[in-house]
């Protein structure tokens, strides 16, 4: 879609990461993914999203360097939503530290998935609108 906004999605968890990108489809977004650190720097190195949404936990290195990753290679240009289900204070604290814009504990629901991306990465209007035929709904 044209005036889609594109997602790095970054999580190890494969059927998480799936039914997460599935839902941000659906609603007009177009959603990268990447299973680990590696990939998603690798990713980053050639292309600016307009939202990362990264899991601070990672198998080969952490989210928030993911993060400063991402924000340093665009000016601190990229906006982030750091997930995890370590909610801790200390833990929310260290994402704000590293850029993220919003943090999402885990589990959240789809609503709440759809409030902190919409957030932090709204559509253009009428992309929503166009989703929002394709599935028979109305924009209000």
């Amino acid at each position: 879609m044209v005036n889609s906004r594109t997602i790095l999605l970054v999580s190890d968890e494969s059927e998480f990461r799936d039914t997460v990108a599935f839902v941000l489809r659906r609603r007009g977004y177009q959603v990268e993914n990447a299973p680990n650190a590696e990939e998603a720097e690798s990713w980053l190195a050639e292309n600016v999203p307009d939202l990362l949404l990264v899991e601070m936990l990672l198998p080969d290195r952490s989210g928030y360097q993911v993060l400063r990753f991402a924000k340093e290679r665009s000016d601190g240009r990229i906006p982030a939503i750091m997930m995890s289900g370590h909610a801790s204070g200390p833990h929310q604290d260290y994402a704000f530290a590293a850029g993220a814009d919003l943090f999402l504990p885990k589990p959240f629901t789809l609503a709440q998935l759809h409030d902190a991306v919409g957030a932090i990465c709204p559509l253009p209007r009428h992309s929503a609108h166009r989703v929002l035929a394709r599935i028979g709904a109305t924009a209000s």
